[in-house]
């Protein structure tokens, strides 16, 4: 009997634990001694208000130009990023934005970064800072002063992949884009992407149907409809994710892995800034695929 309760409560814990915090969970967690808070807002919006002990961080720290697109920063790097924002390795961290265009974007590829060097007790505020004040809990505008953290590297670099990659799986694996259809059918040209349409055989998510209009992440039967009815995806099989230069496919990958549970993941950074800026890289415009 025992064993049942303990596997039950242990079930339950399993299914609660989306990668999105409520804001009434952080404010009881908020004086813990291992939590800590990321802000990606801006430094303005970081001055004007920001939720006690946040840390204001950028998504430049995170990585670097090559070219016409960005990377993800080295293991190195990051591994000394995030000690320098107190993280050990028995941390939990916690990101969340002002609610910009960008700003949960910014909060998933973070998480995927911190993904990339093996660090997952990472959640988003669901709502973000607009959530927080709307339940009427409290902004400061002290900033806390933070030890040197102690965290090392358990590298997962299988989790991004380059273009040879995927050249080679095209046909072979789904993959998903995670920009507005708009961009996808090749009616507009996503900033910094010349070639109109879609890579060859990628299927359509817009990062954005994750999320209900408020800002918040939609019920999981709506997810469900998405990603097992609509793209009849496979949670134990692998499935590429792009977009313009990978901020919106973190946000596909987040949800897929945190809420969804999928392992097999596959982030291609440069995304379309690299493969839509080139001539001989196959694109398709005015088409849906499905991938069988």
């Amino acid at each position: 009997m025992k064993f049942l309760l303990l596997l039950l409560s242990t079930l339950s814990i399993l299914m609660a634990d989306n990668g999105f915090i409520l804001v009434e969970d952080l404010n009881k967690q908020i004086t813990q001694t291992n939590l800590v808070l990321l802000d990606v807002g801006s430094n303005e919006d970081y001055t004007k208000g920001h939720i006690q002990n946040a840390q204001s961080t950028n998504i430049g720290k995170w990585r670097h130009k090559v070219k016409e697109y960005m990377l993800m920063n080295s293991a190195n790097k990051l591994q000394s990023l995030m000690q320098s924002y107190g993280i050990n390795d028995d941390s939990k961290v916690i990101i969340y934005e002002h609610n910009k265009k960008k700003g949960l974007l910014k909060s998933s590829y973070i998480a995927l970064a911190m993904a990339r060097v093996g660090f997952t007790n990472v959640y988003i505020l669901d709502g973000g800072i607009s959530e927080w004040s709307y339940n009427e809990y409290k902004l400061t505008q002290g900033i806390s002063k933070v030890s040197q953290g102690n965290f090392h590297i358990t590298s997962n670099d299988s989790l991004l992949v380059d273009i040879d990659y995927v050249k080679e799986k095209i046909g072979k694996v789904p993959m998903v884009e995670a920009r507005s259809e708009k961009f996808y059918f090749g009616t507009l040209n996503s900033k910094g992407v010349e070639r109109l349409g879609h890579i060859k055989g990628a299927m359509s998510n817009a990062w954005k149907n994750s999320f209900e209009e408020d800002g918040l992440l939609s019920e999981k039967t709506k997810l469900d409809e998405i990603f097992y009815a609509g793209l009849e995806l496979k949670q134990d099989k692998e499935v590429i994710l792009y977009c313009t230069g990978g901020l919106e496919a973190s946000m596909n990958w987040y949800v897929l892995n945190r809420v969804m549970h999928f392992k097999n993941l596959k982030v291609y950074d440069a995304s379309l800034r690299q493969w839509g800026n080139l001539n001989d890289t196959p694109m398709v415009k005015y088409k849906w695929e499905v991938f069988r």
